[in-house]
């Protein structure tokens, strides 16, 4: 997060890597009004990436599965820099905790509970 300018408040960076547009849509409606910034919604692994390259998020909200593409590369990335994540994925549990990176990752599933996400988002 940045310093922030005096009398500014600084609002929590999250990025966001969905490619459902409707549902990325309404994670970036639902953090906004829940106070916090989003960086993205990123759509694939790509463009997470090249989002990373100019900005660090303070958390993030991983889809695993991006037009059957694993979103690992953006969770290793994440957890190299020690950025915390919460993952919001239709992914089978035993499937997630067969990979290192996920195994012991929150995943509030899809259908997303809103409400909840915003209360995982502020505990990270």
């Amino acid at each position: 997060m940045s310093e922030p300018e005096k009398g500014k408040v600084v609002r929590r960076i999250i990025l966001v890597v969905e490619d459902e547009f409707f549902i990325a849509m309404e994670l970036e409606s639902v953090l906004t009004r829940g106070g916090f910034e989003v960086l993205g919604p990123a759509n694939s692994v790509h463009q997470a990436l090249e989002l990373l390259k100019s900005q660090r998020p303070d958390a993030a909200v991983l889809d695993v599965n991006l037009n059957g593409e694993k979103v690992t590369p953006v969770a290793l990335l994440l957890r190299s820099w020690g950025v915390p994540f919460v993952l919001a994925s239709a992914s089978d549990p035993a499937e997630l905790a067969r990979h290192d990176v996920f195994a012991k990752v929150p995943n509030l599933g899809k259908p997303t509970d809103m409400t909840r996400l915003v209360e995982v988002v502020r505990s990270l």
